[in-house]
């Protein structure tokens, strides 16, 4: 932090690879390939970060709390997540816009072009398990495959035309999230 170039060399050998190590297991353990980062670029990221706005972030470290390198290791980990969330971000942002038809249409069309899951052919979703809750299910499929109304899902159900409106909204939202939409 004092300009020392070969201090600072040093530091980069001692613990470029710690930092490296933490960003490739975060981005491994949190789909970072899926999301099409590098562990090079975050790791650089990470350095940036330790060295903008004049070493703000790197005098905040505190050795009575922690060893520097657990401290770096949280770092890495923070600012892998925080790429992780701005690419999943930026992937929401470059999508069309949010409409209630638009949300009308996507499940739909995702109802209309599951395969069957059951030997019944209920049309139901082949979904990972917890996906959807049992209810989340049975509303979409009461509104999608069946084409009830709100009132009339309400009414066999035996719940509020509210419910039925958010148990909807959930689940089509964990199936925008589950398919990346």
């Amino acid at each position: 932090m004092t300009g020392d170039g070969k201090a600072w060399r040093r530091f980069v050998s001692v613990y470029a690879p710690v930092i490296h190590k933490a960003v490739h297991y975060t981005l491994q353990w949190n789909g970072g390939d899926a999301a099409g980062l590098d562990a090079q670029d975050v790791t650089q990221e990470v350095f940036c970060r330790l060295v903008g706005d004049g070493f703000r972030l790197l005098s905040t470290y505190n050795p009575a709390r922690a060893g520097l390198a657990t401290w770096l290791t949280v770092v890495a980990r923070s600012t892998a997540l925080d790429c992780l969330r701005a690419r999943r971000t930026e992937r929401m942002t470059r999508q069309v816009p949010y409409t209630p038809e638009l949300e009308e249409e996507l499940a739909e069309r995702l109802w209309a072009e599951a395969p069957a899951s059951v030997p019944d052919d209920r049309g139901m979703l082949d979904l990972p398990p917890g996906l959807l809750s049992r209810r989340q299910g049975t509303v979409l499929r009461l509104l999608f495959q069946d084409d009830l109304d709100t009132d009339e899902v309400a009414r066999t159900l035996d719940i509020h035309p509210k419910t039925v409106r958010s148990l909807k909204q959930n689940a089509l939202a964990r199936l925008r999230h589950h398919f990346c939409l």
